[in-house]
């Protein structure tokens, strides 16, 4: 486990908040990777409670690494509480068990602003973000057809 990781396990196990920059395209157009102009990084908060649908949870992959996707359903089989998530830019989800799950985003800060987990703009945000889904995966769909037609006439 790299030293980054353990230590971010830690602080938030000890109950403090922490600020990390965050990496990778999944989460676009609300997190942008720490690589270029417009990075966003984010403040965690240890989680306290079990969390709900549009909640942005901080976990701890199996490889040691960790992601912030969205919460898109909260599920619970035999007395374990999973969550269903996936990225804003993602077309797939995962499964999530609650105990992986190191803390949850409460601020955003980008473009020299912070963006509050329970604004109101940001809230339409997510409710348009999650709605809007099915719509995205069909595009998505047409996007591949269309390039492997594109491939078989070339």
């Amino acid at each position: 486990m790299s030293r980054e990781v353990y230590n971010l396990q830690n602080e938030l196990a000890a109950g403090r908040t922490v600020i990390v920059f965050t990496t990778g395209t999944s989460m676009e157009p609300l997190l942008y990777d720490k690589r270029k102009k417009n990075a966003t990084h984010v403040l965690v908060e240890p989680v306290t409670e079990t969390l709900t649908e549009g909640d942005l949870p901080l976990v701890l992959l199996k490889d040691g690494r960790y992601m912030i996707h969205r919460i898109i359903r909260v599920m619970e089989e035999e007395g374990h509480i999973f969550y269903r998530t996936r990225g804003d830019n993602c077309i797939g989800s995962e499964r999530v068990a609650k105990e992986d799950v190191l803390g949850v985003v409460t601020e955003i800060y980008r473009k020299k602003k912070t963006i509050k987990v329970t604004d109101r703009g940001y809230l339409l945000y997510v409710k348009f973000r999650v709605g809007t889904y099915g719509i995205r995966r069909a595009l998505w769909k047409v996007k591949v057809l269309l390039a492997k037609m594109k491939r078989k006439l070339v």
